[in-house]
């Protein structure tokens, strides 16, 4: 709905919904009195390219500042001793 300048109705303008799934598979490894746990991280599993900013300057309005970081992994260990 406008009103008389053109303008939208305050609430109807709205961004993408972020939807972000990370996933964790980890196993733990005993030597003797020590344990390692070994770890892959996955984050954004889903690959999702949601906007999570966008200019608010009247020549570049609603411009994508800011998008959700593609699929990464990471690795990682640690060793209780």
């Amino acid at each position: 709905m406008a009103t008389a300048l053109g303008t939208a109705s305050a609430g109807v303008l709205y961004g993408d919904r972020v939807n972000q799934l990370d996933l964790r598979v980890g196993k733990v490894l005993r030597f003797g009195t020590r344990r390692t746990s070994v770890n892959l991280d996955i984050y954004n599993a889903l690959n999702s390219s949601a906007v999570q900013g966008e200019s608010q300057a009247y020549a570049t309005w609603r411009l994508p500042q800011l998008v959700m970081m593609g699929r990464f992994v990471k690795i990682s260990s640690q060793v209780d001793f």
